[in-house]
């Protein structure tokens, strides 16, 4: 894995496959796996906001004629660009690297892709408009799925709530005593409530800043965690490594 052609605002990633001799399709599936992994270990380990440099294509594709009958033209598709903001440049600093590269180790070994699953799909959907076509609801169902999923799987060790609210809430608690942490996901608690599918309820529209709202809260949560294995990690090996020394 290389990172190269660095500039402000992107830069290229390229991966080598560890088995060549694979089918292709199998090469691009573990190359993609590797990408993915990294990009959700930038967000989480820098706290800032990644995606990949092209656009979701969600355009509408048009014939355009000459006559109503469209007997004379050509297919074309509208291209605009998203309204998503990049917000204020800040430097990468040598730790947030040193994060990245950590929360990388632990992501790539995640057992089953629902974590990373929901998480690309937060970040994709976050990216498809096409006029007044949105998919913030989605985005931000995903990224509360992602966090769900990473409380219950990794924190409490259950494959499925019971109370939602007091387990996740719990789990929290686990993590940090931050009480600012604790309120912060009772709205965002708040907001999922209020897109609760049901006949006689009208869901109301999701913002730009309450999708970012809760995927800065992911980031935040799995990035206190993941700093808390490492170090818990790291202890170990050490206490080990001095254990092997005495004679």
């Amino acid at each position: 894995m290389r990172v190269h052609k660095v500039s402000e605002r992107e830069f290229t990633l390229s991966v080598r496959p560890r088995h060549p001799e694979n089918p292709e399709f199998e090469q691009l599936a573990e190359a993609h796996q590797v990408i993915l992994c990294f990009l959700i270990a930038l967000n989480v380990g820098s706290l800032g906001a990644f995606a990949w440099a092209e656009e979701p294509w969600v355009r509408p594709v048009f014939a355009v004629t000459e006559d109503m009958e469209g007997t004379r033209g050509y297919r074309a598709a509208i291209v605009a660009q998203s309204p998503m903001q990049h917000g204020e440049l800040t430097e990468l600093k040598e730790a947030d690297v040193y994060s990245v590269v950590l929360v990388f180790g632990i992501v790539a070994r995640e057992r089953t892709s629902v974590l990373t699953g929901e998480y690309a799909r937060g970040l994709l959907l976050l990216r498809m408009n096409f006029a007044e076509l949105n998919f913030r609801r989605e985005a931000f169902m995903c990224f509360y799925r992602a966090f769900e999923h990473f409380i219950a799987s990794r924190i409490l060790k259950v494959s499925k709530l019971g109370n939602e609210l007091k387990d996740l809430q719990r789990g929290l608690r686990r993590i940090t005593q931050s009480q600012e942490i604790i309120d912060e996901f009772r709205s965002i608690y708040t907001i999922r409530s209020s897109q609760a599918a049901h006949s006689q309820v009208k869901q109301r529209e999701i913002t730009l800043e309450e999708v970012l709202k809760v995927k800065v809260f992911l980031d935040i949560v799995m990035h206190t965690e993941f700093k808390h294995e490492a170090n818990a990690e790291m202890l170990a090996r050490r206490l080990r490594e001095q254990a092997g020394g005495e004679v």
